[in-house]
C-alpha cells in the first residue's frame, strides 16, 4: 500500500481510531480529583484550539475526502501552524487520559497519533502543493507542522473568524467530549 493510500484511508476513518483508545480508557479508568482537574486542563485547551481553527476554517474540516476546502487558510491558528486541528486533538485526547487516569495509554497515543497523523498531513500537504502551488509553498516553508511558532506567518489569508460557524462545525467533537467524560464519571461506580 503505498502512502498515499494509507493517508488517504486514515483520513476516511480519523474519526473512529480513537475508540480503541476510549474503550482501554474505560474499561482501565480510576480517576481522582487531581487527575479530572488536571485533565480538564488539556481538554479546554485542545478544544479551544479546535474551535479557533474551525472558526477559520469552517466545516470543511468535516469532509471525508480531500478538496472540501475551497482556498488556503493562513490566519488565526494556522499563521502560526499548519495543523491546528490535528494539534488540537492531541491535546484534548492527553486530557482524557489524564482524567481517566490510565497513564499507560498515553505512549499508545502518541504512537498512534503519529502513526496516523502523519501520512494523513502528507497527502494533504501534497493536495494543497498541487492545487496553492507557491502560495502554500511559501507557506510550507514559514509555518511548522505541528508545532507552533511564536511569530505569526506573514501573509494572512482574508479568511474571518465566527464562533457560530466554530460551534457548529464542532457540535459533534462537543458531544464526544460529553459522552467520554460521562462514561468515565460512570465507570467509577462499575466494578470490572
Amino acid at each position: 500500500m503505498t502512502s498515499s493510500k494509507i493517508g488517504n484511508f486514515f483520513f476516511k476513518l480519523r474519526s473512529y481510531t480513537p475508540i480503541p483508545i476510549i474503550l482501554m480508557m474505560l474499561y482501565y479508568a480510576s480517576p481522582t480529583g487531581y487527575s479530572v482537574s488536571f485533565g480538564l486542563l488539556f481538554i479546554i485547551l485542545g478544544e479551544s484550539i479546535r474551535i479557533w481553527a474551525v472558526g477559520y476554517a469552517g466545516g470543511t474540516t468535516r469532509a471525508t475526502a480531500l478538496g472540501a476546502a475551497r482556498d488556503l487558510v493562513t490566519t488565526g491558528p494556522y499563521s502560526y501552524v499548519r495543523n491546528p486541528l490535528y494539534l488540537g486533538n492531541f491535546i484534548l485526547s492527553f486530557g482524557v487520559c489524564i482524567i481517566s487516569n490510565v497513564l499507560w495509554v498515553i505512549p499508545i497515543l502518541t504512537i498512534g497519533y503519529f502513526v496516523q497523523y502523519l501520512p494523513i498531513i502528507s497527502v494533504e500537504e501534497t493536495y494543497l502543493s498541487e492545487s496553492c502551488g507557491t502560495v502554500y509553498e511559501s507557506y510550507y516553508n514559514n509555518v511548522p507542522r505541528l508545532l507552533p511558532q511564536l511569530n505569526p506567518y506573514p501573509t494572512s489569508s482574508s479568511h474571518d473568524f465566527s464562533l457560530k460557524r466554530a460551534l457548529n462545525s464542532e457540535k459533534r467533537t462537543l458531544t464526544a467530549i460529553l459522552c467520554v467524560i460521562g462514561l468515565l464519571y460512570v465507570r467509577q461506580f462499575i466494578p470490572i
